[in-house]
């Protein structure tokens, strides 16, 4: 990727091209410079939170990465919307944005006693210079010079919401399908909202998704209404909104290199940076679920306490294996936000005929990671974890649900209801 650092484009040039190039980018979380890692984005001051904000208030986003590289530069971005299926919605960038349509990431600093060196860059947004008029999905882009195909360097989702809509959800014990019990995990919710809001076509212009821990590959998406009654929605379908359980995840702790925690076998260093050799894995499927503390496949990016984590952490090559059978007709993936929950070349499993092992090794910041290995079928876009892991009721998941309304004038989806809540605290014996 050619680096430019002149950034003199002028304001109706970078309009255009920035509209241009909406229409045939990925709205979805991805780096497409190999010299970018540790990406996080999240709400508020703890890393861990999802990238929710609120409407018309002062809450923030955090944007944060790595450039493997030895020179700083001063990256663009711009915030595009999008529609509930995250194609890029027909609002033009002035509909939804108050001020400047693009600014410049200066937030950064030159990495201190890391082998390798790295640029560490900094964003909270929105800002005064650019300020969100309406709520719904989101995606932040990140780009040399002007978005177009070869400059982009990374993009990240996040959610605007206006909390007009309020949403009472449970897990029954006993699912509609009783032959899932103790397995998966059945989702009810009833929507509620002011008289007026969704009296007009509710079950046309209603629909909700339902996403499992981080995961964007299994979620249920456009989910009507069943019944409307004055300020209450259903969603009473006959064989329930199922999830599997799926299993603990697993992890491993390297937020220090002078020491093995569980589940690492060894730590080496070499001339390049570290290698992290985790202990070999086996599959969880047909044993009893066992209880682990967990924060659902998330990533804790952090270095020990004198360390500042941002200038001073390191990196390690983390290597993994994993003791199963070859699949002939399907893939094996490491799956969480330790790969942004996608499934590509760089988490894919390689299955080794003299060890009969699967083996896989991705590139990580020290910090506390979270996984599970998931089988993805030749030519399907959604993974089964219970495969390898199993699938147990007793599962600690967390489950975000949005609630959208397709607003006709002009014709937007608003983002009107948002929940976030852990499996264990909504089960019923229902």
């Amino acid at each position: 990727m050619l680096r430019n650092l002149f950034f003199t484009t002028s304001l109706l040039l970078a309009i255009f091209v920035i509209q241009k190039s909406y229409a045939s980018d990925e709205n979805i979380d991805r780096v497409y410079d190999e010299n970018i890692q540790s990406v996080i984005l999240y709400s508020g001051t703890d890393q861990l939170n999802p990238p929710v904000m609120e409407l018309g208030t002062t809450n923030n986003l955090v944007l944060a990465f790595d450039d493997m590289s030895h020179d700083s530069y001063i990256f663009n971005y711009t915030i595009v919307h999008c529609t509930r299926d995250w194609e890029t919605s027909d609002l033009q960038p002035m509909e939804y944005l108050n001020g400047f349509l693009e600014g410049e990431i200066r937030d950064y600093a030159f990495s201190l006693n890391a082998i390798p060196e790295y640029v560490h860059y900094e964003l909270r947004f929105p800002d005064a210079d650019m300020r969100i008029k309406l709520s719904g999905n989101y995606i932040i882009k990140v780009y040399i010079n002007t978005p177009e195909e070869g400059n982009m360097i990374l993009t990240r989702r996040f959610f605007v919401i206006e909390p007009l809509a309020t949403i009472d959800v449970s897990i029954p014990y006993y699912p509609k399908e009783i032959q899932f019990t103790r397995m998966k995990q059945q989702v009810d919710l009833v929507v509620f909202a002011p008289n007026d809001l969704f009296m007009t076509e509710a079950k046309q212009r209603v629909s909700v998704m339902i996403m499992q821990n981080g995961r964007w590959d299994n979620m249920a998406k456009n989910l009507h209404p069943t019944s409307v009654m004055q300020n209450e929605m259903s969603f009473n379908y006959t064989n329930g909104i199922l999830f599997d359980g799926g299993n603990a995840f697993r992890n491993f702790d390297m937020k220090s290199f002078w020491y093995q925690s569980m589940y690492i076998k060894s730590i080496t260093s070499e001339p390049n940076g570290y290698k992290v050799v985790l202990y070999t894995d086996l599959p969880r499927a047909g044993k009893a679920y066992e209880t682990i503390e967990t924060i659902n496949g998330r990533k804790f990016i952090k270095a020990r306490t004198e360390q500042s984590t941002s200038i001073e952490g390191e990196y390690a090559w983390v290597h993994f294996t994993l003791k199963y059978p070859e699949i002939k007709d399907a893939d094996i993936y490491i799956l969480g936000a330790i790969n942004d929950w996608e499934y590509n070349e760089k988490n894919k499993m390689v299955y080794d005929p003299d060890t009969r092992l699967y083996h896989g090794q991705l590139y990580l910041k020290q910090g506390y990671y979270e996984y599970l290995y998931s089988v993805l079928p030749k030519g399907k876009t959604v993974g089964d974890v219970t495969l390898i892991e199993g699938d147990h009721f007793e599962t600690d998941n967390y489950y975000s649900v949005f609630v959208y309304y397709r607003e006709r004038v002009p014709e937007y989806d608003r983002l009107l209801g948002y929940s976030y809540f852990n499996s264990k605290l909504v089960t019923t014996l229902d």
